[in-house]
């Protein structure tokens, strides 16, 4: 028996293809005629008004059948946000989301690809290391492996672990480069054969920040609070920062004239919370103070902001910090 719900269930092949399961025999389909003849009191006209109305109906049918068949296509071939492109047993993954994207690596170990960043990792690493190249910013939880070394290589730089949690910026587009560490002990390593910096090792220490910079001028090693090897070096293309996150007698955090940037990068290491802020709008700008931990991150931000002229929201467990 054919139900309305079958009707609505129906697509463009199976209705034309329908055939009826039997037919009606002579006798019987003459017998029904005529009782219809018999009880159709329409004019011509009312009639051929109705054979119009049964053929726009049936063309409705078939185009919203149409129309749903086209639509079942379209959900199925949905494209992915993200660029996926396996090499031998390399993939590269590139994310063209406006949000972060998580990833498992084949020894466990977490990452967090920032947007318009690209991460190329083995599908499973060899028995002796762990190597992943990034272009762009990503936050690395290292899954720990005494017996694997696990290596970062980005733009001038290769950061080796042997499991910690730290987070990458090394866009090939720009001139600056920084590592920080929210977790244990990494060391960076420079290898651009055009800078002298090239076989010095860096250590950092929970809280440090690495910052790189290409310039075109004689640059120095900057001491701020520590460095690992502090020297002067000249007609160098690459110049080295390293900022420590430092307590003092009272145990409160100092920063003695950082950038601001590198403020809210080691705010968000002591209180294990996203700031969000776009480097360009903080300028020139650096802050001289003292926090206690005991503050909240809030009211830091908020006489931060103040201060500089910044508007202040929280969005979800983050902070988003603006013009």
């Amino acid at each position: 028996m054919i139900t309305e719900e079958t009707i609505k269930n129906i697509d463009v092949e199976e209705w034309e293809n329908f055939q009826p399961p039997h037919d009606l025999s002579a006798d019987i389909s003459s017998k029904l005629w005529n009782n219809v003849n018999k009880n159709i009191a329409f004019p011509a006209i009312h009639y051929a008004y109705l054979r119009w109305i049964a053929v726009a109906a049936s063309v409705l049918l078939v185009i919203g059948l149409s129309w749903r068949a086209t639509l079942k296509k379209q959900k199925t071939s949905v494209p992915s946000v993200e660029t996926v492109a396996t090499v031998g047993t390399t993939k590269k993954i590139f994310n063209n989301r406006t949000q972060k994207m998580m990833l498992t690596l084949g020894d466990g170990s977490t990452v967090e690809l920032s947007p318009n960043s690209t991460l190329s990792y083995p599908e499973n690493f060899n028995v002796s290391k762990r190597d992943v190249t990034l272009d762009g910013e990503a936050t690395f939880d290292v899954a720990k492996d005494a017996a694997k070394i696990f290596s970062v290589q980005g733009h001038s730089l290769l950061i080796t672990v042997l499991g910690t949690r730290f987070t990458v910026r090394t866009y090939e587009a720009n001139s600056a480069a920084k590592v920080i560490l929210h977790e244990g002990r990494i060391m960076v390593k420079i290898f651009d054969s055009s800078s002298l910096h090239n076989k010095n090792g860096y250590y950092l220490t929970a809280g440090d920040i690495f910052i790189l910079k290409k310039v075109n001028l004689p640059s120095r090693i900057n001491n701020a609070e520590r460095i690992a090897t502090p020297s002067t070096i000249s007609a160098d293309s690459l110049s080295v920062r390293i900022l420590h996150l430092e307590k003092d007698k009272d145990d409160c955090y100092v920063f003695n004239n950082p950038p601001l940037d590198v403020v809210f990068d080691q705010l968000q290491i002591i209180y294990n919370t996203k700031i969000i802020y776009n480097k360009a709008e903080l300028g020139n700008r650096t802050f001289i103070g003292k926090i206690d931990r005991k503050d909240s991150l809030y009211h830091i931000l908020k006489s931060i902001s103040l201060l500089d002229n910044f508007t202040l929201r929280q969005q979800g467990d983050s902070f988003v910090i603006g013009n």
